[in-house]
Order: structure tokens, then C-alpha cells, then sequence
């Protein structure tokens, strides 16, 4: 089974306020890119165990400013799943 992982921050548990959305305060910006890649690192635990073979994730969420769609930290990320661009 495959699994496509579409994804963007608002809605993510622990993101509160608007500022860990943005890149205005990189500090809570920060804060809330470690919160989306880990509900994404938990979507990719999920779909392991119910059987999936391929997972591939895309990020969606522009961040605006100078930050665009790379709002995940790749390098955190389960590296049983593919981030694509």
C-alpha cells in the first residue's frame, strides 16, 4: 500500500498561536516546526503499521516572507518516509 502524506501546520496539536506559523518569531517558529514534523513523524508511524510499504510527504505550508514550503524538518523526519518537493 502506498500512502501520500499532504500536510500543513495550522491544525497541528500543540501549534496555539499564530506566530508559530509564521516567520516572524523565529523562536516560536521554530517551536512549531518541530511540533508539525513530529505529528507528521506519528501520520508515517500509523501508516507503517497499518501495512503501508511507500509513504511520501509533501509540505504545504508557507510560511511567508522568505520561508516557503519548508516548514518540515527534513532531517527529523522518519527516514521511512520520502519528503518530496
Amino acid at each position: 500500500m502506498k500512502v501520500f502524506i499532504v500536510s500543513d501546520m495550522e491544525g497541528v496539536a500543540g501549534i496555539v498561536k499564530w506566530q508559530q506559523t509564521t516567520g516572524g518569531d523565529e523562536t516560536a517558529y521554530q517551536e512549531g516546526r518541530k511540533l508539525y514534523t513530529e505529528e507528521i513523524n506519528a501520520a508515517v508511524r500509523g501508516a507503517k503499521t497499518g501495512g503501508a510499504d511507500e509513504i511520501a510527504v509533501m509540505d504545504c505550508h508557507g510560511a511567508g516572507k522568505e520561508c516557503t514550503f519548508n516548514s518540515l524538518m527534513p532531517e527529523l523526519l522518519d527516514p521511512r518516509c520520502e519528503f518530496v518537493v
